[in-house]
């Protein structure tokens, strides 16, 4: 008879003893975005094709404002599945974020190097 518990390590892989399901869990309970983005990233360790991980923790990065990570988080789900609605609307919805903030960054440089010459002269 064949010992089938290596099969049981196979099938359940642990990252400092929790599954990828038990890991994912504590990762949908979290309520600080750090701790979420760490617990998912014990997940992907384990099933770094898990598309809808990739998604959660790019919305945890918007969470934070951290809009490249969440926009490469983003682009990681829809490259394990590429027809991933709610990844794209996320995307999109991220870039505009960065759209934003990199057009009011450049207005108030804009607006600071005017005024430098305006005291200059």
């Amino acid at each position: 008879m064949i010992s089938l518990g290596f099969l049981d390590s196979l099938f359940k892989k642990k990252v400092e003893g929790k599954t990828a399901e038990e890991w994912y869990a504590l990762g949908v309970r979290e309520t600080d975005p750090e701790k979420k983005i760490e617990y998912f990233d014990k997940v992907l360790k384990l099933k770094p094709d898990f598309a809808g991980v990739w998604n959660l923790k790019g919305l945890e990065f918007v969470v934070l404002k951290r809009y490249e990570e969440a926009i490469a988080s983003f682009n990681k789900a829809l490259e394990i599945r590429p027809s991933y609605p709610e990844a794209r609307y996320n995307k999109e919805d991220a870039e505009t974020e960065l759209r934003k903030i990199r057009a009011s960054k450049a207005k108030a440089e804009e607006k600071e190097e005017t005024t430098v010459e305006r005291t200059e002269v």
